[in-house]
């Protein structure tokens, strides 16, 4: 019976070591996924150059520019300048605008007045075949 308890406690230590090594297991498991991960979050050599290649052209354009700008080739531009750019543009906005609104009430008007189920292929279809039996057109 002596040998059946010094069994089971030496039973028990192996068991307590193997749970340690696995402790440990999992410790350096966790440590090597997050080394992973991180070197997975880098970039590569690969993508480094092609990073280093775009930033060297978008500096010799942004000097470029930066060099009309020093030698007075391009003058800069005023604030009455930029003002009554700033004007004409919101007024073709305006136009815009009003082009769409009317646009939009003439295609509302003549969608009413086409046959019943007619689809919008079929409508352009037919403008075309009327536009080629004109004369002058083709």
């Amino acid at each position: 019976m002596g040998d059946d308890s010094s069994g089971s406690i030496d039973m028990e230590q192996q068991i307590k070591e193997v749970e340690e090594q696995i402790k440990t297991a999992r410790g350096y498991q966790r440590l090597l996924k997050a080394r992973l991960s991180s070197l997975n979050a880098t970039s590569t050599a690969d993508d480094i150059r092609a990073n280093i290649t775009t930033l060297e052209l978008e500096k010799e354009q942004l000097s470029s520019r930066l060099e009309d700008i020093r030698t007075g080739r391009l003058k800069p531009v005023t604030a009455e300048e930029r003002e009554l750019a700033d004007q004409a543009l919101q007024d073709w906005v305006k136009k815009a605008d009003s082009r769409k609104h009317i646009f939009l009430e003439l295609w509302a008007i003549a969608r009413d007045m086409m046959p019943e189920g007619q689809t919008k292929e079929q409508l352009w279809y037919l403008d075309h075949q009327v536009k080629r039996s004109e004369p002058g057109h083709g």
